[in-house]
């Protein structure tokens, strides 16, 4: 009998087993020692550090024939109140963390006209678990033949001589994304309710 034949006889009395209902015996592979079971589930994600007493975040970007405005939420995660009266201070860096050679302008800068852009920084007091927003404003547009300018990180402190600190995305998954494209650009909006 040739080789092929003898396969269509073993699979043929296997699937005559398996109709018939009978299984051959197997005894259980034993545990090993030492051996603990482990969980399945996803350990919650923690909250981020406050070490400094402010945390930054962004939240949506809103996008819109090459505008894009995102927004940006400072929490005041420590135990003393904090005056704000101005800006955010920010720098924009690429994937490695360089610094950009954009121009960051308080309010629009003529880049658009966006309700409050504009609006006169005023005095704010941000009690402990408050918190006060921002945006950033930008266009998209790419005129040039050198590479985008794209933000992938922003280093950003309250005010004038505050303490640097990276701006949290509030998804990890889709991180920072500030598209500047050629036009070297982007506004800030003063701290507000």
């Amino acid at each position: 009998m040739r080789t092929g034949g003898r396969i269509l006889v073993v699979l043929a009395a296997l699937a005559g087993l398996a109709a018939c209902g009978t299984r051959p015996e197997v005894s259980p592979i034993p545990e090993p020692a030492g051996a603990r079971p482990i969980s399945l589930v996803t350990p919650a994600a923690q909250e981020p550090s406050c070490d400094t007493g402010l945390r930054f975040t962004t939240g949506f970007t809103d996008a819109a024939m090459g505008l894009r405005v995102m927004s940006v939420e400072v929490v005041n995660c420590g135990t003393q109140p904090v005056q704000l009266n101005g800006y955010p201070q920010v720098k924009l860096l690429d994937e490695q963390w360089r610094q950009l050679d954009v121009a960051i302008v308080e309010g629009s800068g003529g880049i658009a006209s966006v309700g409050g852009f504009d609006d006169a920084p005023q005095p704010i007091t941000v009690q402990p678990g408050e918190r006060a927003r921002s945006a950033f404003l930008w266009r998209n547009t790419h005129t040039s033949v050198d590479p985008p300018q794209v933000g992938s990180h922003v280093d950003i402190a309250a005010a004038p001589g505050g303490t640097w600190q990276s701006l949290l995305p509030v998804s990890p998954e889709k991180g920072i994304f500030i598209d500047l494209g050629s036009t070297g650009r982007m506004g800030v909006r003063a701290w507000h309710r």
